[in-house]
């Protein structure tokens, strides 16, 4: 939980300090270290982790830029430790299970409400209402605000799940009715509508669709277990609520008016150009194209210390040299590609498809939907190039979903 937590405010040093204690500990629990690696070894989910990291490390000996390829060594260490921890033994049983999620998703609240708290600061100092949306309410955390929202993501499909009506973090069911189930657990209900207010204020445009798509998923797989009048409300309500939210003139709605209508401009150098949400993606996946062609380094790429400097470069050139520096590919699959070639990005479609068969043999829809989550998220961010989506990517996927229904 510590490790959990400092990761989502940011504290990356002592969250690096911790899971290096973990890992230790990990290592001398219980037999040999050479056992827990081998143990580790034998799951083809942390074979394909590890992969990864020594498809980054070897980029350190063709990079032209060393520290910033050892800067993401250090991040992509993430996807070694993380794994090895899931995989090298027994990681949680059922009740250690609804246990670690119950307690992450009571810390993940405490921590909306900082953000929220922040926000009212800010809004009474500037009275500017977009104090309360997207990254301006992570910007106290330090945090992207399309990664925490997958965070929030992750807490929401466990409260969905079976696992927790089974168990409550500090609370008791209510009394069952005669010849029915269990009803609903206040804390249980009180943090999912929490924690979708949360996801509509970080207002991510990807995610707020997969969670629409997952509500109406757990809606149909629950019609049978509810009355019919009850299935239909909260099908009305569903409905009701994304009409009212697409209808009406809010910053959530502007995120998707961004999509194709609102204008970027880059008013300096020789060229300008006009972007919106969709053509400035697609012009910087065209420059990945051009990046890897004229370096010739479509087998092993240009590593992942160079690929940002020569995507600043392709900025310089059309006079984008104001806020977009440092701006990556903004999808994993391309990142991939441009610093580890056409190899490298067969070592990560190889690494998922490890992530992919390990999941249909042991999770149940939860399992599935956190994974559609990640490998979806992965085609709009690059999200395995800093250390806290890298730890989304591997912990959350690897955690046994399937025991969350036992």
């Amino acid at each position: 939980m510590a490790i959990i937590g400092t990761t989502l405010v940011s504290w990356f040093q002592l969250n690096s300090i911790l899971i290096i204690l973990l890992v230790a500990y990990r290592l001398l629990q219980g037999g040999s270290p050479a056992s827990r690696v081998r143990t580790a070894f034998s799951d083809g989910r942390f074979v394909g982790f590890f992969i990864l990291f020594l498809l980054e490390a070897g980029g350190l000996f063709h990079t032209h830029n060393l520290y910033m390829g050892w800067k993401h060594v250090e991040s992509k260490a993430t996807l070694v430790a993380i794994p090895f921890i899931l995989c090298s033994g027994s990681f949680a049983d059922g009740p250690g299970f609804r246990r670690l999620m119950w307690a992450y998703c009571w810390l993940l609240a405490g921590i909306c409400v900082w953000c929220l708290a922040a926000a009212f600061v800010q809004y009474v100092q500037t009275g500017d209402a977009g104090e309360f949306f997207y990254h301006a309410l992570t910007e106290s955390l330090h945090a992207n605000a399309v990664f925490f929202a997958a965070y929030v993501l992750m807490a929401l499909l466990f409260l969905l799940s079976a696992g927790a009506r089974q168990s409550d973090f500090g609370q008791s069911y209510c009394p069952p009715r005669q010849g029915g189930a269990s009803g609903p657990m206040g804390g249980r209900i009180g943090l999912l509508l929490f924690f979708t207010a949360m996801m509509v204020l970080l207002a991510s445009k990807l995610l707020l669709v997969l969670l629409l798509v997952i509500f109406a998923v757990y809606l149909w797989r629950a019609r049978r277990a509810m009355p019919g009048w009850q299935s239909l409300g909260l099908a009305v309500g569903l409905f009701l609520g994304t009409v009212l939210l697409a209808a009406t003139n809010n910053p959530v709605v502007g995120r998707y008016k961004d999509i194709l209508l609102k204008e970027r401009t880059a008013d300096r150098g020789p060229v300008v150009h006009l972007f919106n949400g969709l053509s400035l993606r697609i012009f910087i996946w065209k420059a990945a194209d051009e990046i890897v062609d004229e370096r010739r380094a479509w087998v092993f790429g240009v590593s992942a210390g160079d690929s940002q400097d020569l995507l600043d470069e392709k900025y310089y050139q059309v006079g984008m040299n104001e806020g977009f520096l440092g701006y990556n590919f903004h999808n994993e699959y391309i990142e991939t590609l441009v610093s580890g070639g056409i190899f490298g990005f067969c070592v990560f479609v190889g690494a998922m498809v490890l992530l992919c068969r390990s999941v249909g043999r042991r999770a149940g829809l939860e399992g599935w939907l956190v994974l559609a989550v990640i490998l979806l998220l992965a085609c709009t961010e690059s999200s395995l190039e800093m250390q806290q989506p890298a730890f989304l990517s591997c912990f959350f996927p690897l955690l046994g979903w399937k025991k969350v229904e036992e």
